[in-house]
């Protein structure tokens, strides 16, 4: 069982390290590295974009908390409890909105409607934020005091990120899809 366990632990590190690798070289490397590296070019879909940045974010963790081999395991288990929280929490409520505007653009729609909506919506906010929050916790627990306070701003630099990968990944799909100009034929 140990051994098993080691071989997972192992394969677990080289994956996180490739990964770790093809993120910082996307964060840091621009656009131009982007196109030479097709893993990590403009063909991601966003939701490959985002399974690459949870696992950057794994192993970015470990040593930005200093984790300890016991801490791990549980951190790593509660932290993408944590992440897919927050991403049910927000795909719920982009429905929800998709549908309130859908709704308030059609003429047909009573106010009535509209009115029990919106209370949907705000109680899918209030239901979102308790569970991020708990979730949160769970994540809290494994860590040591000081570790929670690098933790809060280990998150912030985090998002950060994540919104910088966001935007390189939309600017290199948006300069794929757009048709290239051509020269008009220059005569000497």
């Amino acid at each position: 069982m140990s051994r098993r366990l080691g071989a997972v632990w192992e394969g677990l590190r080289a994956l996180t390290r490739v990964v770790t690798v093809t993120i910082g070289l996307l964060l840091i490397g621009g656009p131009g590295l982007a196109q030479r590296l097709p893993q990590v070019g403009p063909d991601l879909s966003p939701a490959e974009v985002q399974q690459l940045f949870d696992a950057f974010v794994l192993v970015q963790a470990q040593e930005a908390l200093s984790l300890t081999d016991a801490q791990f395991g549980p951190f790593v288990t509660r932290l993408k409890q944590l992440q897919a929280t927050r991403r049910r929490t927000q795909q719920q409520e982009q429905r929800l909105l998709r549908t309130l505007q859908q709704l308030a653009s059609r003429g047909d729609t009573s106010d009535d409607d509209l009115e029990a909506r919106l209370q949907e919506l705000d109680e899918q906010r209030t239901h979102a934020a308790a569970a991020v929050r708990n979730a949160h916790a769970a994540v809290a627990d494994v860590l040591e005091v000081r570790q929670r306070v690098r933790f809060q701003t280990f998150e912030r630099r985090m998002e950060q990120r994540q919104m910088e990968l966001l935007m390189r990944a939309r600017n290199a799909r948006g300069r794929q899809t757009q048709p290239r100009r051509q020269r008009p034929n220059q005569t000497r």
